[in-house]
């Protein structure tokens, strides 16, 4: 936990060495200034991205390599107990659970991790930190314009209508 000298705190993480992770550090710092969130809400958000940035040194990624592998992420969380996620793990311990075993971390426990991890990389992308491309591995961005031409060809009566920048020329009230 950070104490300004307002008196204000909010909850930061720290690497191996015990030094502030910048990335992690200006997130958190956003979410509780420039969002006007709460101390609690970087409490949260700062437990859950040490739980990727460990993943990622762990699994011998850089956090910007483990933004493109959520899927694996989301597989040790599941079955990652504390004897292999905690800070205190011993070097070379391993996950022996998988897939059809009981989950060590609920489905709500594994999004809201997911959502601080998301969130920590939007911004770095936003601030100019992290490559761009990043955003798209997070987020499918589909292209709809097959999608938008369907439509746009759909006569007016039969629950279609013209889609707004499709170019359609049908005579509806779209």
């Amino acid at each position: 936990m950070v104490r300004l000298p307002s008196g204000v705190r909010y909850w930061t993480v720290l690497d191996e060495e015990l030094a502030v992770v910048p990335v992690a550090d200006s997130f958190l710092r956003q979410v509780r200034f420039g969002r006007d969130g709460a101390e609690s809400t970087t409490k949260a958000y700062a437990g859950g991205i040490a739980l990727f940035l460990r993943w990622c040194a762990r699994s011998g990624r850089g956090w910007e390599a483990g933004a493109g592998q959520l899927g694996l992420f989301m597989t040790w969380l599941a079955h990652a107990g504390r004897a292999v996620s905690g800070a205190d793990a011993p070097a070379g311990a391993a996950v022996l659970a998988g897939p059809g075993a009981p989950a060590v971390r609920s489905a709500r426990r594994i999004n809201a991790v997911l959502a601080a991890v998301r969130g920590m990389i939007v911004h770095a992308v936003a601030e100019g930190t992290a490559p761009g491309y990043l955003v798209q591995v997070l987020y499918e961005v589909a292209d709809d314009r097959a999608f938008r031409r369907r439509l746009a060809g759909k006569r007016p009566g039969r629950g279609g209508g013209c889609v707004p920048g499709t170019g359609c020329t049908n005579r509806c009230r779209g």
